[in-house]
């Protein structure tokens, strides 16, 4: 990308197809030849792709996102590679050196989904949600999400537990997030939920003496023959966090510590 943003236009959802981030609008199929030969690079300029309508990926790479953007007016940043509010597809995609305020490879906003294959999500950074924010339903296979990196800003427009959990993903719809066969390790955050964090609606940030009590589960994460390992948060082994929601195992799952409930069939806990 060579053209920046307008500035005039950088809050709320402002599509602009001559400025800025590549604006996806209608039923879009975009097939590269390879992640190592066909690189969409927003070049530190902005976001790389606004997607408004159906779309798939394919066999490329969407990297140097910087989000100019404002999806919260004024404040903070969605969507550092890609932000999403339809129906999203990767196949055979990574995803990499992408940053925002949330979600610093991709956001997937309320009501959307996204269905990845054969992809990686890795080094990507923000203030929370490193990898991926699933805000509603969102399907990871034979995927890797790894060394995606939260840093809570302390800002005051983001208090308590507004910022710094979900270091590889970060779960805050009711919709169900799937991991099938993937791997989510080396990633981390500042304050919860290393690999995984699932809290919807933001209910982590109640007292832990009443999330603790009714723990009714909102959110549900399904693990699926995949591993989860060497995930921190801070300098504390946390693959998985969740408050108001339950992380189901369907077996034939790994992982290193006890956070992600790892109780189905050929599922490992290994040191």
């Amino acid at each position: 990308m060579t053209i920046p943003p307008d500035p005039r236009k950088v809050q709320g959802r402002n599509p602009d197809p001559t400025t800025g981030d590549l604006n996806l609008t209608v039923p879009t199929t975009l097939r590269g030849a390879g992640g190592d030969r066909t690189v969409l690079d927003a070049n530190g300029i902005d976001r790389v792709l606004s997607i408004s309508a159906p779309v798939t990926l394919t066999g490329l790479t969407v990297t140097g996102g910087v989000t100019a953007q404002h999806e919260i007016p004024y404040y903070d940043t969605g969507g550092g590679g890609i932000s999403n509010s339809s129906n999203l597809v990767l196949d055979d995609v990574v995803v990499r050196g992408n940053s925002a305020g949330y979600g610093g490879g991709i956001f997937n906003v309320p009501g959307s989904d996204l269905q990845t294959r054969n992809t990686v999500i890795t080094g990507n950074t923000s203030g929370e949600a490193g990898g991926v924010r699933c805000d509603n339903t969102c399907t990871f296979t034979d995927s890797t999400i790894s060394d995606n990196r939260v840093v809570n800003p302390e800002v005051w427009y983001r208090p308590g537990g507004f910022a710094g959990r979900g270091g590889g993903v970060d779960v805050r719809g009711r919709g169900v997030v799937t991991f099938d066969r993937s791997t989510v390790t080396g990633n981390s955050a500042s304050d919860a939920g290393g690999g995984i964090n699932v809290a919807p609606a933001y209910l982590d940030t109640l007292p832990r003496l009443l999330t603790d009590v009714i723990n009714v589960p909102v959110g549900t994460v399904v693990l699926r023959n995949s591993t989860i390992r060497g995930n921190t948060s801070g300098t504390v082994r946390d693959n998985c966090a969740k408050v108001f929601a339950r992380i189901v195992s369907e077996g034939g799952n790994t992982s290193d510590d006890t956070s992600c409930d790892l109780t189905g069939p050929g599922d490992r806990v290994v040191p």
